[in-house]
């Protein structure tokens, strides 16, 4: 049985992008659910066909591509297999996304902030801006030729008050934000939306330098009384790409209400 049929998703093409995991394989398993025709990217092929196979149960349509979206003939190259297979992109989930590994005794607020070099500094912009970007510019062209499209990108809340995090991390996030502003501007005429979620702490394979006692933290400050799970962010992706929207530019905080506090 289809799901979200109110949203429109069914025979729309949508590609996920940092599928392999967390938020990304979450997202992608409600888009199949959904009927969607699917292309998953990420690093890793052997995590990407484990989410393929997820997919597969509600959807006949997925594809699973190594796709490196801080490189400009990578996402060319991706983009094009799923023109070449499906003929057309619906929706673009920017979900890839990176975060500094703490080492025993680190903290954010100490070497990760005011010592990291040149490489590590960029790595965030190259995956968190010019990532974006790079997917945004691939999808486009076929977006307005059929005049409509929805594209969402996971950012997070860091972007929005600057703390926690490396500087990198955070600013990162900000200029995601920011981008997705200037996009939805430029492309709105076109029928395309753009938007984006700023989560919170997600209990996620990328948070596996957090300990029990941080968990604990963040649940006691959020007025819902927990750490979100992937499924929670992406219902919120969601939202912002079904079909009868009239929202764009916007970027919605999912942190159970922490920034409250």
């Amino acid at each position: 049985m289809v799901q979200y049929k109110e949203y429109g998703f069914e025979g729309r093409t949508a590609i996920v992008t940092g599928a392999g995991s967390g938020i990304g394989e979450a997202t992608a398993i409600e888009l199949a659910k959904g009927g969607a025709k699917l292309a998953l990217f990420g690093r890793s092929a052997e995590k990407l066909e484990k989410v393929k196979e997820e997919c597969g149960k509600h959807t006949g349509s997925v594809l699973a591509l190594s796709v490196d979206v801080s490189s400009p003939d990578s996402v060319k190259a991706g983009v094009g297999q799923v023109l070449e297979a499906y003929g057309r992109i619906d929706i673009l989930i920017n979900n890839a996304g990176i975060e500094s590994r703490l080492k025993p005794g680190e903290t954010f607020f100490g070497t990760l902030f005011d010592q990291l070099d040149e490489e590590t500094y960029l790595d965030f912009f190259r995956v968190h801006d010019y990532g974006h970007y790079l997917m945004n510019l691939a999808v486009i062209p076929s977006m307005r030729e059929n005049h409509f499209g929805r594209i969402v990108n996971t950012t997070s809340v860091t972007g929005l008050h600057g703390n926690y995090s490396t500087p990198a991390y955070t600013a990162s996030k900000a200029g995601a934000i920011c981008q997705t502003k200037a996009f939805a501007m430029k492309y709105g005429r076109d029928g395309i939306t753009v938007n984006a979620v700023a989560p919170g702490m997600v209990d996620t394979p990328m948070k596996i330098d957090a300990t029990p006692r941080e968990y604990e933290i963040v649940a006691n400050k959020t007025p819902l009384g927990h750490v979100a799970s992937a499924l929670e962010i992406a219902r919120c992706i969601l939202f912002f790409a079904q079909e009868n929207l009239f929202v764009t530019g916007q970027c919605l905080t999912c942190d159970g209400g922490s920034d409250l506090a």
